[in-house]
């Protein structure tokens, strides 16, 4: 898998997306592995203005880790939140590992009321 270029993934993860109708299940993760001493985490996620905390820390909007760019994180467990204004937060817990790209793939719902 070392060999997987990224817009190979991107579609991947498209053809999980359409087939998972982004809402069920509520999200879908891709693995592939990478050549890196941390692991990497990239969105395909609908708004892509949503803004992404890590540990409570705000990293940037979904846009900022799509496609060629991903969010290097070193590894270990992390608090994922991905959040914007007029829908529902998405918290997740991450386990980065060594040399693995998690693609994280979701649409976020509109809120309630």
């Amino acid at each position: 898998m070392g060999g997987m270029n990224w817009r190979w993934l991107v579609g991947l993860g498209l053809a999980v997306m359409v087939l998972s109708g982004c809402a069920k299940p509520p999200h879908t993760v891709v693995l592939t592995q990478f050549n890196g001493q941390q692991g990497a985490l990239q969105f395909l996620i609908q708004p892509d203005d949503a803004k992404v905390f890590v540990d409570a820390v705000y990293k940037g909007r979904v846009r900022d880790f799509q496609g060629p760019k991903a969010l290097i994180l070193p590894r270990g467990l992390h608090a994922l939140e991905v959040s914007k204004r007029g829908y529902d937060t998405f918290f997740r817990q991450v386990q980065i590992s060594h040399g693995l790209l998690e693609i994280m793939v979701l649409t976020l719902q509109p809120s309630k009321g």
